[in-house]
């Protein structure tokens, strides 16, 4: 089947499975870095939320061989899994004096999201943009946003900069950080593979440290909290630089190890060229903090 074809036999093959009462849509979803994809979604009768599932990402499984019913199955796994168990209150974001506890931010790369800008507040950070959502979930399944748009500035009578003090004071205690050596990570994923009877540690050839949020979701973001990078080179006794892991979350390297800005910016256009999705990219350039001036810099 060609993607047009494969998209019209998933809306009818999940209906036969769901029933006519199901509501099932297919939209055009702007995401991250320009990337257009196809959102599907599932109501049921009595719920006003569902998540949102990729079809490129499984049409590019159908196309190396999955078989459709085993997509079809997988959909559905993966709605009934992340589906609200029951209807959502909404009517909070109506209410600035609801929403305001709930503004977070992210980064986004700045030149590679010229469209969206226009169309929401955000403030120029480099080579990157903060942008900001309201977070109207969040548990240890995972968090659901929305986007802040400029007219929710109009509709709640507020300022770009109201919304910058919020999602400054509020991000760090919504999206805790997770900050870990490089080593930890590795073994807390491939606990398996890495088991080592001796209790010996995996040798790297230099430091390398993990920031994100306790999510793993546009962890970058984290860069901006309050006295957290300040108080990590206090740790280490070292500027460091910031290598843009994706928008989820950013990897840090003492400055005094013996590798050039040039090896660490070729490593990281290798990543996003080879590694990362599109709409996962942050940016090229490598970042440096000084503990001196306190100040990220390119």
């Amino acid at each position: 089947m060609n993607y047009h074809d494969f998209k019209q036999q998933i809306i009818s093959t999940l209906s036969d499975r769901l029933g006519s009462d199901v509501r099932i849509t297919v939209s055009d979803i702007l995401k991250n870095n320009d990337t257009h994809l196809d959102g599907l979604t599932i109501l049921a009768p009595g719920q006003n939320l569902a998540p949102t599932i990729y079809l490129d990402y499984y049409y590019g499984q159908y196309e190396r061989g999955r078989s459709f019913s085993d997509i079809t199955d997988d959909i559905l796994t993966v709605y009934r899994e992340n589906r609200p168990k029951s209807p959502v209150d909404i009517s909070f974001f109506t209410d600035y004096d609801k929403v305001k506890s709930r503004v977070t931010m992210k980064l986004i790369n700045y030149e590679r999201n010229r469209e969206l800008l226009k169309r929401v507040p955000y403030y120029r950070f480099l080579d990157l943009a903060i942008v900001f959502l309201c977070l109207v979930e969040s548990d240890s399944s995972g968090t659901a946003t929305v986007l802040i748009h400029n007219e929710h500035l109009t509709y709640w009578g507020i300022t770009r900069d109201d919304l910058y003090a919020l999602a400054m004071a509020n991000t760090p205690q919504l999206l805790r950080y997770d900050l870990r050596s490089m080593t930890e990570v590795l073994r807390e994923l491939f606990a398996d593979e890495f088991a080592d009877p001796a209790g010996s540690d995996l040798i790297e050839p230099f430091p390398i440290y993990v920031l994100s949020n306790q999510h793993r979701l546009n962890g970058s973001s984290c860069i901006l909290y309050q006295h957290l990078l300040h108080d990590f080179a206090r740790r280490i006794g070292s500027d460091f630089y910031i290598l843009p892991s994706s928008v989820h979350e950013v990897l840090l390297i003492p400055a005094d190890n013996q590798i050039s800005m040039s090896t660490l910016s070729s490593m990281v256009r290798d990543v996003n060229s080879s590694q990362l999705a599109r709409e996962e990219i942050l940016s090229d350039h490598v970042y440096y903090y000084s503990l001196e001036t306190d100040q990220i810099t390119m």
